[in-house]
């Protein structure tokens, strides 16, 4: 008799434990799917990257535009000189400034990108 008493003590808190799992758990999947879903927005942006750095490449050799400080590039100075076409993310148009910096080693690019739903 004295044994069924230990067990009954011991499942509230085998039940505590479980609640705890299931809470734990629960906050790894969510987690786990926010950074599924904003990686894989970083991973498209980075195709939109790509390409504005080879128009821009592009756009500044054949010009002889290679900055000695920095210069600021749109994307729609690139497409109206025919250096890329429309500027788009999934359903959304987008617009871009591309930041070139001479560090006297290299060529720094920031962007500036904005998408706008249709």
């Amino acid at each position: 008799m004295k044994v069924k008493v230990m067990w009954r003590e011991r499942i509230p808190m085998n039940n505590k434990i479980i609640v705890l799992w299931g809470f734990i758990i629960f906050g790894l999947v969510i987690s786990i799917y926010i950074l599924g879903i904003s990686k894989s927005d970083e991973v498209k942006y980075d195709e939109i990257k790509d390409n504005l750095k080879l128009s821009v490449n592009n756009y500044l050799a054949d010009n002889d535009l290679w900055p000695v400080n920095s210069v600021t590039v749109s994307s729609e100075e690139l497409i109206e000189n025919n250096y890329m076409n429309e500027l788009s993310y999934e359903n959304s148009k987008c617009f871009a400034d591309v930041i070139v910096t001479n560090t006297g080693k290299k060529y720094n690019y920031e962007y500036d990108i904005t998408c706008v739903y249709e």
